[in-house]
């Protein structure tokens, strides 16, 4: 059997906030746009406390929370500690599936001490910590939505392992909402058909059920008795295309609310170009209405962007073309036609090249590399 391990930051755009602002350490904090129709990316674990959490509606939260501090965002610095979180992962790991800019899976398998494998994840969760500044959560199995569902139930700095030994005891007293892939439309259906925990959708013949999941059932109750895939994507592949989207908590009805979240999905399609070294040509939106109904629309952009705020702006303009202020479950942004960007030369070795070719002695240096005399 694999080892799979789930590895997510927790409330990571708080954290970066925390490390660039201290003084926020211990507080209610919540990333969005002090608006009444804002809406929250995330939000920081003394403000889920009081019910805050990501997708809400700014004006709810902060009824929740009165003394909420909201944060517009800094997704640059996002995007840095980000690259820095996935770079000292793939040292160690390189069986590595970015998830999204905060999260991934490994697969662990041949890399880490089985028999005592908790510390060897404990050690590093610390070790992580140490380097980036970056808390975790680590949830280990034998397949990606078992490891999953392990990293979610332990928050802050949680570490948590499922296998068939102890699945029945820790999954399956879950409720039917956390279940992860079972969206909140379709988990009150389940619920009122008597399902109310995963476990009661491990054991259910119930054909009702069978009726609300339609032909994901089989696919749902294998994932709860325990089975699921193992594999994890790690290839070089070149990509076409990326898209990020996001699902609403409640239904959005304004712009400032659409705009917020359309921002969060810029930083991670940015963050996945940055990846690869590419640039978009062509960007577009897709938005999704309460009742299913899914429009999309793109355009051709005269140069090409990589930039979170470059992407924003050129996905506002598309958004303002296609929002009709109709209700919106789910927004998402995505890019193709993207481009390799341009290689820049690096100094150093380009000297070290033309050093090397030289026949006839002498040596290229930088003019910062000598001394004032010299100059």
């Amino acid at each position: 059997m694999k080892i799979i391990a789930h590895i997510d930051l927790n409330a990571f755009f708080v954290q970066c906030e925390i490390l660039k602002d201290p003084s926020l350490r211990g507080k209610p904090v919540a990333i969005g746009h002090d608006s009444k129709r804002g809406v929250l990316s995330t939000a920081s674990y003394e403000a889920r406390k009081f019910g805050v959490n990501s997708a809400m509606p700014v004006s709810t939260a902060k009824r929740k929370c009165p003394n909420l501090i909201l944060i517009p965002g800094h997704y640059e610095l996002y995007s840095q500690y980000s690259k820095d979180f996935f770079s000292y992962l793939r040292k160690r790991f390189p069986i590595l599936e970015k998830a999204s800019i905060d999260e991934c899976y490994i697969d662990m398998t041949g890399k880490i001490d089985e028999e005592n494998l908790e510390d060897e994840l404990f050690d590093l969760q610390m070790s992580l910590y140490r380097v980036t500044n970056l808390k975790c959560s680590i949830g280990c199995s034998t397949n990606k939505f078992l490891a999953k569902m392990a990293s979610d139930m332990k928050k802050p700095l949680g570490l948590t392992i499922l296998n068939k030994d102890n699945l029945e005891q820790l999954l399956w007293p879950l409720s039917i909402d956390k279940f992860f892939g079972i969206g909140v439309k379709t988990a009150p259906k389940l619920k009122e058909a008597g399902i109310l925990t995963i476990g009661d959708l491990a054991k259910s013949e119930d054909p009702k059920v069978k009726k609300i999941l339609g032909s994901q059932f089989e696919y749902y109750q294998s994932e709860a008795r325990g089975y699921g895939s193992d594999f994890v994507d790690a290839s070089s592949w070149d990509p076409k295309s990326v898209s990020s989207e996001r699902t609403f908590q409640e239904d959005a009805t304004t712009y400032e609310e659409l705009k917020d979240m359309i921002q969060v999905c810029c930083l991670d399609v940015s963050s996945e170009l940055k990846y690869y070294h590419k640039k978009a040509l062509t960007i577009g939106i897709k938005l999704r209405t309460p009742d299913f109904v899914t429009k999309s629309k793109r355009v051709s952009l005269s140069s090409p962007i990589v930039e979170p705020h470059e992407l924003l702006q050129a996905a506002l303009s598309v958004f303002d073309k296609t929002y009709k202020d109709q209700p919106i479950r789910l927004v998402g942004v995505f890019v193709d036609k993207v481009i390799q960007e341009e290689k820049k030369e690096d100094p150093d070795e380009l000297i070290s090249s033309i050093n090397a070719s030289l026949s006839q002695g002498g040596l290229v240096m930088k003019g910062s590399d000598l001394h004032h005399e010299d100059k």
